[in-house]
């Protein structure tokens, strides 16, 4: 942009502003703005519109592209999926359509090879160097795209290392040269042709085809402000973000507020020494990895407000909003569905870094651990790094943390290992109260290895094994985490209502155990009369009446005169946890310095956010008000270094959305990631620990980027 003596505000119209380079920001525009025009739809696009296509034979167009590399295809900012084999199961899209690795042969290394079942493969459809294979771990942490190097009988071998071993137990699907299903593409960087099989009614028109750079990228520019825009059409080669829409380093002040991403790599990150920043009343949907990142060394941000829906689809194992050694940070309001792995993750491994003192409140998180086993909704480590800061998490509403695991050959029906809230590898000294947590596969809070976490007035129903778990880590001792006063509904088993490892039974005390079941409840593997006896539990009672005001409808605050509140139990953030977007659309009249002939018409569809409904609570704070931008300028808008608008054709016949798949030819892995882990999933160490008291200690399940 250009400084004219003052901070520049820049009124963007309705249209396509394509940018096949990222607009750079740096210290010479601080205090600048980026506003999108009330009531029209702003569109940022890496992409490149694809034209001049040919209708060949089976349905298959095709169209030439200068582009040395297409990572995604979208139609009508509908993503297509990269010709693949097997093909999407649309019936079932999670655990459908994938191939099973097969054992490895004696000395084949299973960081970069995997074998298969030559049969699985038709005539024409064996894997070939020079394919990209998306696999998943053997433990089901990750998944990774890794290029064919060579093939030898049944093993094939990658140019790269997965992040984890892979073996018999990971699922996969090999890219194709020729799509073969309605909706597939391809490309090939040799003639440059992409091949696209359309639906019926395709008319060449609306295709964009994009790769991996950055949008804006703001490096030193303090006080920017970015809001009403949309961004889109720019993808990922790894999932630690080193692109994004918005890509930050070492900025203060700055606000990314109302905006609309969609199909992008990474949507916001922040890097360096970036603090004091507002991400806010923005929506996500269809990201490759994480919505919102913070790198190692940020600081004091506040995430809060936001709509993520279907993050992390090209890479699972980054939470939705992810903190790498990252320190008081606050995120508040937002929610997140339908995500693979984490919802909102924290990971700390460097005693030199100072991280954690992070809150994490009133978010709303649905359908979390889609794809992936040993998850949580809400999940810290801090294996490397025990010493982080202690956290806050509280007032968070938590629903189905999915679980998925498998062994040789297939899905494990059961034993998923999720839980809502996951502290783990010796991650400590948090406060966790206020929560509501209903239907884990294994615990509403697991507690693995940490010590001095404070547990209290949290709401726990339906969770598959245990309410509470605090289990030990091999070689450290695990003292000073302190249970009381949480609502716990007693699984059908009655299997250790709370389970621990803690020597200090005093430290739980005051529960209410709901049993509407009439199981033999148990505590720490005894009887809650012979934990008590051992000076466990004093004051916790056991009730057969929940006292909800309307669980039917999903009001679950307790009522005047239930058990929960004459014993001092604080009622769940109802109706306050999750973001409250509604009109936060930029309002501004200026006229703009470029502005297209014919705005944008369509803009893809924003996430509907179920919102629980609102019922009696304790006096909470307010969400925070969205700022809004400028509504009447007293200086002209300067004319900004942006590529002319494009206006896309109109599209006649719309394609039916269709699963994302990965990019071809990437290999997933960032050389500064950290360890490769191997073996089958971990889950079964800690489900052996819980069977048979082996207190065994198992796989890291975190991700790190540097």
């Amino acid at each position: 942009m250009r400084q004219s003596g003052g901070a520049d505000t820049a009124y963007l119209a309705g249209g396509t502003y394509h940018l096949d380079s990222p607009l750079h920001l740096t210290s010479a525009d601080s205090g600048s703005s980026f506003v999108g025009m009330a009531g029209q739809n702003a569109v940022v696009s890496g992409g490149t519109p694809v034209t001049g296509w040919t209708q060949g034979a089976n349905g298959i167009w095709s169209a030439h592209v200068d582009d040395a590399q297409v990572l995604q295809l979208t139609v009508n900012g509908v993503q297509q999926v990269e010709s693949r084999f097997p093909n999407v199961d649309p019936s079932d899209p999670i655990r459908g359509g994938w191939l099973w690795g097969q054992d490895l042969p004696s000395g084949a290394d299973p960081s970069k090879s995997l074998a298969f079942n030559p049969s699985d493969f038709p005539a024409g459809h064996a894997p070939q160097v020079g394919e990209t294979v998306t696999v998943f771990s053997e433990n089901g942490y990750a998944n990774d795209h890794l290029t064919i190097a060579s093939v030898n009988g049944n093993v094939m071998t990658f140019t790269s290392a997965a992040n984890y071993d892979l073996g018999a137990a990971s699922r996969f699907f090999v890219s194709e040269p020729v799509p073969d299903s309605v909706g597939e593409w391809s490309f090939d960087s040799q003639t440059g042709t992409v091949l696209f099989k359309a639906p019926a009614g395709f008319t060449g028109e609306g295709a964009v085809a994009s790769s991996d750079h950055s949008l804006f990228v703001v490096d030193g520019a303090n006080d920017v402000s970015i809001k009403g825009l949309t961004f889109t059409d720019t993808a990922a080669v790894a999932g630690d973000p080193a692109t994004a829409a918005i890509e930050v380093h070492d900025a203060t002040g700055l606000t990314v507020e109302s905006n609309h991403f969609v199909n992008v790599g990474v949507g916001v990150v922040l890097h360096g020494d970036s603090s004091g920043n507002l991400i806010s009343s923005n929506t996500f949907e269809h990201i490759w990895s994480s919505a919102i990142a913070l790198s190692p060394g940020t600081s004091g941000n506040q995430i809060s407000n936001n709509v993520i829906d279907h993050s992390n689809e090209a890479f699972v194992q980054f939470g939705s909003i992810d903190m790498q050694e990252s320190a008081h940070n606050q995120i508040d309001h937002n929610t997140i569905t339908n995500v693979p792995r984490f919802a909102i993750s924290e990971i700390n491994y460097d005693p030199n870094q100072v991280s954690g003192g992070n809150v994490i409140e009133y978010n709303n998180i649905s359908h979390s651990g889609q794809q992936t086993p040993d998850v949580g909704a809400i999940y810290l480590f801090s294996h490397e790094d025990p010493g982080a800061l202690g956290d806050t998490i509280r007032y968070n509403h938590i629903v189905d943390t999915g679980g998925l695991n498998t062994h040789d050959g297939g899905f494990v029906a059961g034993n998923d290992m999720s839980s809502g809230i996951y502290l783990d590898n010796l991650a400590s000294n948090a406060q966790i109260y206020g929560n509501f947590v209903q239907g884990t596969a294994f615990s509403g809070i697991l507690i693995h290895g940490g010590s001095g976490n404070e547990i209290h007035d949290n709401t726990l129903l339906d969770n598959g094994k245990y309410g509470i778990s605090t289990i030990g880590v091999d070689g450290y001792t695990i003292t000073g985490n302190e249970t009381y006063e949480n609502f716990i509904q007693v699984s059908k088993d009655g299997s250790n209502t709370i389970d621990t490892d803690q020597t200090n039974p005093s430290l739980i005390h005051n529960n209410v155990y709901y049993n509407p079941d009439g199981a033999a409840l148990t505590v720490a593997d005894v009887s809650l009369s012979s934990f008590q006896q051992r000076g466990g539990d004093v004051g916790s009672v056991v009730t057969t009446q929940a006292g909800f005001t309307d669980a039917a409808t999903g009001d679950y605050s307790f009522t005047t005169g239930s058990v929960a509140q004459s014993h001092g139990i604080e009622t769940a953030a109802f109706g306050s946890s999750g973001a409250t977007i509604a009109d936060s659309e930029p309002v501004t009249s200026t006229p703009v310095t470029v502005e297209p002939t014919t705005p944008v018409t369509a803009e893809p569809t924003t996430p509907v956010t179920e919102t629980p409904p609102v019922t009696a609570e304790p006096a909470l704070p307010e969400p925070p008000a969205s700022q809004t931008p400028v509504s009447s300028p007293i200086d002209d808008p300067d004319v900004i270094s942006i590529p002319v608008v494009v206006p896309p054709a109109e599209v006649t016949a719309p394609v039916a959305p269709s699963a994302p798949t990965a990019p071809s030819g990437s290999s997933g892995h960032h050389a500064s990631w950290a360890d490769h882990g191997g073996g089958r999933n971990c889950f079964q160490d800690i489900q052996a620990r819980h069977d048979d008291d082996n207190d065994r200690h198992h796989q890291s399940s975190h991700w790190h980027w540097h």
